[in-house]
């Protein structure tokens, strides 16, 4: 715990500082390596659980964020593929994970999203003006009305 209330935010925007050097000199090299960060925190100690994690991986592949939604009986799993066509799309559930590639030589697109407990013979998919919904029927024990999001 902090001694003065302040000195958390202190520490939030050294932390700030940190990261927008780093990226002003990667963006003066002319070859950013990331896309954006991913700060996460815990309620014990929010600014010591703070980290950086790149967004996207290199140029070539590119890994959208895929948020999934738990609404009454139904998980959809949404996120953007721009420039993707619907042929282009691969999905795979692998245990309690969707696995989601698309794309062509010269750009391919490569997510995952973690899934409640879902009917994976369920699965159904929409791909509408570079947004693909990929909707699960959840598992009658689990089901919730809440509704959540990831990436």
């Amino acid at each position: 715990m902090y001694k003065d209330p302040m000195d958390m935010f202190e520490e939030i925007d050294e932390m700030f500082a940190r990261l927008f050097s780093r990226m002003d000199r990667e963006f003066m090299e002319g070859n950013p390596r990331v896309h954006g960060y991913r700060i996460e925190y815990s309620n014990a100690n929010p600014v010591q659980g703070m980290t950086e994690t790149p967004l996207s991986p290199p140029r070539s592949t590119h890994e959208p964020v895929a948020e999934v939604h738990r609404i009454g009986d139904e998980t959809k799993v949404i996120t953007e593929l721009p420039g993707a066509t619907e042929e282009m799309i691969r999905l795979d559930v692998r245990g309690n994970t969707l696995v989601i590639d698309a794309g062509d030589a010269e750009n391919h697109y490569h997510t995952t999203a973690d899934l409640p407990p879902v009917e994976a013979a369920s699965m159904q998919k929409s791909f509408r003006n570079g947004v693909l919904e990929v909707t699960f029927r959840n598992l009658a024990d689990m089901e919730s009305p809440a509704v959540t999001g990831t990436d």
